[in-house]
């Protein structure tokens, strides 16, 4: 019992990791906690399961606000089988040797569950709490697992520290958390765009902010007006959000003609955020118009959002919700495609796409700034949009980019390259964001990686424990 309560306020603390509390060293203190709990029960599997559950609830509730607890649910007990290995950590032999376990398995389990099933979805990755953290720059060198791994070997070390245990082995893992700390991290700037953000809010939050899609255009062209008579500089270009224009622009002629005579009239590129009619089904599409109010590239969103934008097992899911019947099937784009302005190689990133690892990689390579347009109507008034903005940040720093992140309803900001937040909106309030972003076509050590990053942590996770099993069985 007394370990299940603690294998509690462990799940708790970690989702305190998160935001919109967003304590990053709640992370290493909940592993800490977590391996007390598994080594002192005879229940490890259940004590595992726990944890796992009440982290990804409370991480994750936001998305059961307008679909029921359910769905929730579902999501919860498939997320939190990949942590039940956890449990292999209580045998009593070499326990020392065998709490370093932890730190493959969270490993292990976190890219997992981004690839599988129908994709993955890693929205709550542990690395993904660590925006704040000191070590946050190694994600530029190492990828975001690199947060991760810094996280679980500090958890590490507390658990030692307390069990007076490995002194050795917590001096090494301290000297290398400090030298990802001192590590430096620098870029050259290639210049400077001067960029505009609209958030033109929306009528009424939740699943049906889209059954007033003309409203909300408008909410965005009104917008962009009063933004136009505030800023002194003309912008490089005019970024609208995902969904900001939720009707087909190609096949609705006057909405066509609008964004068209906003580009002209402002002598500048807009980007907007649109949904596609077409023949094979709906499309996401980030769309832009040039300064002569010309359509001059289109990229379709390449990472669909399962059981939002497509449903898997469809029946199976119907049964569960009723509302999965709502959902139409989008279908999915297959190319790379930057937008380009006179200064800008935009690489656009639409909502769900920020938790892509390849997307993002691929999409950023040849851009020198970054675009996330995203709609957080539906999950107005939750941890989901802060919880996106922490993943955008990290995004920037492993991808060596300064990002312009744009929702409908916020919190829309502009971030570094090294994750800072230079500027910020409120949420569910009609708002703009001006300012130079860095122009920067370097790229990370990260991006050169790529995914062989996240395989060399893996082993090298997995050879520390292979290590000290074999060290103490001798």
């Amino acid at each position: 019992m007394v370990s299940l309560l603690i294998a509690i306020v462990s799940g708790f603390a970690l989702s305190g990791a998160f935001a919109p509390i967003g304590l990053w060293f709640l992370l290493p203190f909940s592993i800490a906690l977590l391996l007390y709990a598994i080594t002192k029960t005879r229940r490890p599997f259940l004590v595992a399961f726990v944890f796992a559950a009440l982290f990804n609830f409370l991480t994750l509730n936001w998305s059961g606000i307008y679909v029921g607890i359910y769905p929730v649910l579902f999501l919860i007990i498939l997320q939190s089988v990949f942590y039940l290995p956890l449990g292999f950590i209580s045998f009593k032999r070499n326990r020392y040797s065998r709490i370093w376990l932890v730190l493959p398995i969270l490993l292990t389990a976190d890219q997992l569950r981004s690839n599988f099933p129908f994709g993955g979805f890693g929205w709550n990755r542990l690395a993904f709490s660590q925006a704040d953290s000191p070590y946050a720059q190694s994600a530029a060198l190492f990828g975001d697992t690199a947060l991760a791994f810094l996280g679980i070997s500090l958890g590490i070390v507390i658990y030692l520290l307390c069990a007076r245990a490995q002194l050795f082995s917590v001096a090494i893992l301290c000297l290398v958390t400090t030298v990802m700390i001192l590590l430096p991290h620098s870029s050259l700037k290639q210049g400077s765009a001067y960029v505009l953000a609209i958030q033109g809010n929306v009528p009424k939050l939740g699943l049906d902010f889209n059954s007033r899609a003309q409203e909300v255009f408008e909410y965005h062209l009104k917008e962009t007006a009063i933004a136009l008579q505030q800023i002194k500089d003309k912008p490089d270009f005019i970024l609208w959000p995902e969904n900001s224009v939720d009707v087909d622009p190609f096949n609705n002629i006057s909405v066509g003609e609008k964004i068209s005579q906003l580009a002209e009239q402002a002598s500048t590129s807009i980007v907007v955020g649109a949904v596609l009619d077409t023949s094979s089904g709906p499309k996401n599409a980030s769309i832009m118009w040039n300064s002569q109010g010309d359509v001059v590239s289109t990229y379709i969103k390449r990472s669909l959002t399962p059981f939002g934008e497509y449903i898997p097992f469809r029946k199976l899911a119907e049964l569960i919700s009723p509302l999965a019947k709502n959902v139409k099937d989008f279908v999915n784009g297959e190319e790379i495609i930057q937008h380009k302005t006179s200064q800008s190689i935009i690489a656009p990133i639409i909502c769900y796409e920020v938790i892509d690892d390849e997307v993002v990689r691929s999409s950023s390579v040849n851009s020198n700034v970054i675009v996330v347009q995203t709609n957080n109507a539906t999950f107005a008034d939750s941890g989901q949009s802060r919880q996106q903005l922490n993943i955008t940040r990290i995004r920037a720093i492993e991808n060596n980019r300064w990002i312009v992140s744009v929702s409908t309803t916020g919190v829309s900001a502009i971030i570094d390259n090294f994750g800072a937040i230079q500027q910020i909106t409120k949420q569910n309030t009609a708002s703009f964001l001006s300012g130079d972003v860095v122009l920067i076509t370097e790229r990370s050590l990260a991006s050169k990686l790529g995914g062989w990053s996240d395989a060399v942590l893996l082993i090298v996770a997995w050879l520390l424990y292979l290590g000290k099993r074999r060290k103490h069985a001798k």
